[in-house]
């Protein structure tokens, strides 16, 4: 091989007779994780920044599960309910995103429209609301199809008016009157002072069931004002705000949830504001068809741990503790958190409903529900793997944007530690303060593993922006320990690389084939950049030679590109793994051939034992991702990190030298005795195949440390007196190009 790889890429193997498959992963849920001492019951589902809440009955037993679409994050997720030992709970089942449409955006909320037991979809459109009515797919599945582009009522002269709201709202749909249909209730458009109420005239004309029909029944619903002030919770009722406390002069956010909260019938509300934490409730003293509040509380709920978020809340009325009677969630519903006001860990508030739906009585039951029982760090992951303890099993580090300490927003390192098999791995977190990197003003820290001095052993390096200025510098901490051995960092010893802009992603291979590491940096518009080690590989200068490296360029919707590098096909030749904002995961296979081509992705790389298909990922905004061997012979593990502060572990299923039948029944290939001691000089290790083959043996950052050249035979004995202890990987290659790949450790 003329390339020096990393120890990530030697330890992806595969014959040539399955290189040409496509490559396909599936997700894996089931691999143990444990924090605290106790095993959390979902811990590769993503993570939850600003999510809301519907039931949907997804597998068709007769029981309501649980949809959740994030805002922050731009994507589904999907939860059975299961019963285990006797006990309700939410399973993450993320076959069954798949189902719903690709296009959903800033908010949706599942409601029956069309009288036949099953939730539909209303969600954003242009400029106002899109409603899909469900339908039933293939194998009885759930469907769904575009029914209603654009919510519209009549106006005045009769003519359809489009039903304006901001895609920052969220918006009450509900049966406001009584009457069975499903009613709308929206913040105004241009100013955001008042809310509209559009009236379903479905029942009233004798229309079908499912016709979605409205008039705006009222300008000022409830007679409530909002005023503009620098504080929250302005309110006036039935007249306008006066001129000291002016009306607001554009709109920025409103979430609307309408419960009875008194068994009176008629619709109460609770609002949450854009720039406000506290949720208001405000009791409706009209009628069905007529509306009246004059008073708002502040502090809702009461007599219990009010509903206080850092940043917009916004309230859900879902039965999610499985006793019939709806709970109340209330969650941010922020689009980003670039101000660092969002406490994303624990961002998810859940009141358990202990009386009846139309006369609730809240109680406060925990502010992380469904967080609580995930991997979650925060604002973003971005993962990374390295054998940290020296065991020959690989490690995570996991970098992340931010997270809530001691009073303020900081970045940070976990570290978690493989704890299972050579075969199949498992895993605890050591520290979510690796290095004590939250004491050092960091944010949006990237971490990865390249031989930055070229002395036998990987380093940490680190992306990282100081939270006051925003200046933002690749970094390396030189590994002082010995090659194969547990990993000794420092901070202290820490050494600038080059500095770069915020956003920035780095990976590190020997790109153009010298020998020595070059950097590929993902950029935040899309861009993917080519710096080519002009230095050497003890000393490296990185040098940019291109901006779009392989045609990857600006995209408005593929944003916060990261790129990782790993054989996936097994073919010796490495392949480009890019993440980004459209959520697909994209293989451009031996993208090496040729620096100056355009490259070509493969994306349908996700298999679904629900729908049978293949299909392309869908796994939010501001991704991270790290390749890694996890399993038995070299099987390869993506490991994806969300803006939940949650990772998503794929593992390989096609395309690479885990395929049935490979090399495996074609050499037999044994190497032993393995552990060697090489501190014997008289001690050797073998390595038999069934057919002849060629060797070569590589540490533990891909360095070569032996050939044995064109030679070709079954047995081979090799002495290695010049290598230190460690770990290291043996490759043998056949006459008709199939290889197989040993882990082989020396003491």
């Amino acid at each position: 091989m003329k390339h020096l790889f990393t120890l990530l890429f030697w330890f992806c193997t595969a014959s040539l007779s399955v290189a040409q498959n496509s490559l396909q992963f599936r997700q894996r849920l089931d691999i143990p994780l444990t924090l605290a001492a106790s095993n959390i019951p979902m811990p590769w589902s993503g993570g939850l920044s600003t999510p809301q809440f519907s039931a949907i009955d997804l597998n068709k037993d007769g029981r309501e599960d649980l949809f959740v679409f994030d805002r922050m994050q731009g994507k589904v997720f999907t939860y059975l309910a299961v019963q285990q030992q006797g006990e309700w709970r939410y399973q993450y089942a993320p076959e069954y995103e798949a189902l719903f449409p690709g296009d959903l955006e800033y908010w949706v909320l599942l409601r029956d429209y069309n009288c036949d037991g099953l939730k539909d979809i209303f969600t954003n459109g242009l400029g106002g609301i899109r409603a899909y009515k469900q339908t039933i797919g293939e194998n009885g599945q759930i469907a769904f199809v575009l029914d209603n582009p654009e919510l519209t009522y009549a106006g005045s002269t009769g003519r359809e008016i489009n039903m304006l709201m901001l895609s920052d709202d969220i918006p009450a749909i509900v049966d406001m009157d009584g009457d069975g249909d499903l009613d709308v209730l929206i913040t105004e458009f241009s100013r955001g002072t008042v809310l509209e109420y559009y009236r379903n005239v479905q029942v009233e004309e004798g229309l079908s069931c499912g016709t979605l029909k409205f008039v705006k029944e009222s300008e000022q619903w409830g007679g409530i004002y909002e005023c503009e002030n620098q504080n929250c919770n302005n309110f006036m009722f039935h007249v306008e705000c006066r001129v000291a406390a002016p009306l607001h002069s554009g709109h920025d956010g409103s979430s609307l949830l309408t419960i009875d909260l008194n068994g009176n019938g008629v619709k109460d509300l609770l609002i949450g504001s854009v720039e406000c934490d506290n949720l208001v409730m405000m009791e409706n003293k009209g009628s069905k068809t007529v509306a009246y509040m004059d008073s708002f509380e502040p502090l809702f709920p009461l007599n219990t741990s009010p509903a206080q978020l850092n940043l917009f809340p916004a309230a859900y009325y879902e039965d999610v503790t499985f006793d019939g009677i709806p709970d109340l969630i209330v969650a941010s519903n922020s689009s980003n958190n670039t101000e660092n006001k969002v406490e994303l860990q624990r961002s998810v508030l859940l009141y358990k409903n202990n009386r009846t739906a139309d006369h609730p009585d809240f109680v406060y039951e925990q502010n992380n529900f469904l967080q609580k029982e995930m991997l979650d760090l925060g604002d973003g992951a971005y993962p990374a793997f390295a054998d940290l303890d020296g065991d020959g099993k690989l490690d995570m580090l996991i970098g992340n944007r931010s997270s809530y300490r001691n009073g303020g927003y900081t970045g940070s390192l976990a570290y978690l530690r493989n704890v299972g098999t050579a075969s199949e791995p498992a895993f605890t977190l050591i520290s979510d303060n690796y290095l004590g990197l939250a004491g050092q003003g960091f944010v949006d820290i990237k971490p990865a593993f390249a031989d930055i001095n070229g002395n036998g052993a990987a380093d940490l390096v680190l992306t990282v922006s100081d939270k006051q200025t925003g200046a933002t510098q690749i970094i390396y901490i030189s590994n002082t320990g010995e090659p194969g051995q547990e990993w000794q960092l420092d901070w202290a010893n820490r050494w600038p690389l080059l500095a770069v802009t915020p956003g920035d992603s780095p990976c590190f291979a020997d790109v153009d084939g010298d020998g020595d590491l070059d950097m590929l940096i993902g950029k935040t518009l899309g861009f993917l950049e080519f710096h080519r080690n002009t230095g050497s590989i003890s000393n490296p200068v990185f040098v940019k030679e291109r901006d779009d490296l392989g045609g990857i360029s600006y995209n408005v919707f593929r944003y916060s590109l990261y790129p990782a590098i790993a054989d996936l096909n097994g073919n010796g030749t490495p392949d480009l793994v890019t993440v980004d904002n459209s959520g697909a995961i994209r293989v451009y296979t031996d993208f090496t051939k040729d620096l100056n081509a355009l490259f070509e992705a493969q994306t349908n790389l996700l298999e679904n034992n629900l729908t049978k298909q293949v299909q392309p990922t869908k796994l939010g905004k501001n991704l991270g991702i790290a390749i890694g061997a996890l399993g038995d012979e070299g099987k390869l593990f993506a490991a994806i990190g969300t803006q939940g502060g949650g990772l998503y572990l794929l593992e390989q299923t096609a395309g690479g030298d885990n395929n049935p039948g490979a090399a495996e029944e074609a050499f037999h290939l044994l190497v032993y005795p393995n552990p060697a001691d090489v501190t014997r000089a008289e001690e050797t290790f073998r390595v038999q195949a069934t057919v002849d083959v060629a060797v070569e043996v590589y540490d533990a950052v891909g360095k070569k440390v032996y050939s044995s050249g064109s030679r070709l035979q079954k047995v081979h004995s090799l002495k290695l007196p010049q290598v230190r202890s460690g770990v290291y990987f043996l490759r043998a290659t056949s006459q008709e190009g199939k290889h197989q790949v040993r882990k082989v450790v020396l003491n």
